[in-house]
């Protein structure tokens, strides 16, 4: 089993990862999930939490089983979201940490002072007043950040199978219900007879554009929409 915590101390740890930063249509997600103590693991919540790894390790089906059983068994999880437009107002990197900031909006935290967060990867949240570790690989490493992983990836592929089932003609030019938004060959392939569409990211297509962004001049719907944050950790 992965390991249940960064420290064996009495500090909130809270688990961190994302989904979709390499996309090329579509949101970047962050999931976060704090564990209770293992020593208060009941025999449900042990018996998911020793099947925890790396979501791009895991099935599809596996996976959206996991994130169901976690939302249930795993009270104090969050799944943060950015969508297309602010990633290509901003860029990726400020999107990413954007996420994380929501995911752990959604967590009920009085005082981040008395918190750690442990992200996969290299980028941390500036201006978090609690303690922050940046870990290669995390996902492949503690339990936490494995379970944020799966949380972010589901939430992900859900958000693009949704667009989809109500966009058919998007995802028979992109096919994007089988590329969950990346760069394979076929959505290359789309985005150079089609051109790009309202929800690609500008930057990371731009190769493969015959003439540019298309955009529509419909209003964008619901699922499109996101909230802004309404907090931030800045000193």
């Amino acid at each position: 089993m992965l390991s249940s915590r960064f420290k064996q101390d009495d500090i909130v740890e809270i688990g961190i990862d994302e989904a979709g930063r390499g996309s090329f249509w579509g949101p970047i997600t962050a999931g976060a999930v704090i564990l209770p103590d293992e020593s208060e693991w009941t025999e449900k919540q042990r018996l998911l939490l020793v099947q925890m790894r790396d979501s791009k390790k895991i099935s599809p089906k596996k996976r959206e089983r996991l994130a169901k059983e976690i939302k249930e068994l795993i009270p104090q999880h969050s799944v943060g979201m950015v969508h297309a437009d602010e990633i290509n107002a901003n860029g990726i990197g400020w999107a990413n940490v954007e996420a994380f900031r929501r995911a752990v909006q959604g967590l009920p935290l009085p005082d981040t002072s008395h918190c750690r967060i442990i992200i996969d990867g290299i980028l941390g949240i500036q201006g978090w007043t609690g303690e922050q570790e940046l870990i290669i690989e995390g996902d492949s490493k503690y339990v936490a950040i494995a379970a944020a992983s799966i949380l972010a990836k589901v939430e992900h592929d859900q958000w693009i199978q949704s667009y989809c089932d109500n966009h058919p003609d998007c995802n028979e030019r992109y096919d994007l219900c089988n590329s969950k938004g990346y760069g394979t060959a076929k959505h290359r392939e789309g985005i150079r007879l089609y051109g790009g569409h309202e929800l690609h990211r500008i930057i990371y297509i731009q190769n493969w554009l015959p003439g540019g962004i298309q955009r529509s001049k419909k209003k964008p719907s619901a699922i499109e929409k996101t909230d802004t944050c309404l907090i931030t950790f800045d000193t």
